[in-house]
Formats: structure tokens, C-alpha cells, sequence
């Protein structure tokens, strides 16, 4: 399953990532690849049978900081 993933995250990554390089459009480049790169690893750690844990408490938590209740 892992190899699974990384050859269709190869193929993504070069379809996308390709036409970034060539008209040379850096920031966008950054973000997309860090995007990317985070969203490729929770994919091989599910693959992988890691659990991992909910961001919904946290984001909450900055919610209720920033509405102030």
C-alpha cells in the first residue's frame, strides 16, 4: 500500500509541481509543496496503521481564544 502511494504521489507531484517550476512561480511552489509534503506523510502513516490524533480540540481551543467565550 505505502509503494501505492508514493508512485500516485509522484505522479501528482510532477503533473502539478512541473508547470510551477517552468513559469517560475516560487511562493506558490513553496506553499504547494508543503502542502503536499504534510499531506503525504499522514497518508503513509494511515497506510501504516498509525493513529493519529483529531486537530479538532486544539482548533477549538484557538476559536474560542479568538471569539473570546
Amino acid at each position: 500500500m505505502v509503494i501505492l502511494i508514493v508512485l500516485v504521489y509522484i505522479v501528482i507531484g510532477v503533473i502539478e509541481i512541473v508547470p510551477l517550476v517552468k513559469k517560475n512561480q516560487k511562493k506558490e511552489l513553496i506553499l504547494y509543496s508543503i502542502t503536499f509534503a504534510a499531506a503525504f506523510i499522514i497518508s503513509v502513516l494511515l497506510s501504516l496503521g498509525v493513529k493519529i490524533p483529531s486537530p479538532a480540540k486544539p482548533i477549538e481551543k484557538v476559536v474560542k481564544m479568538v471569539i473570546g467565550r
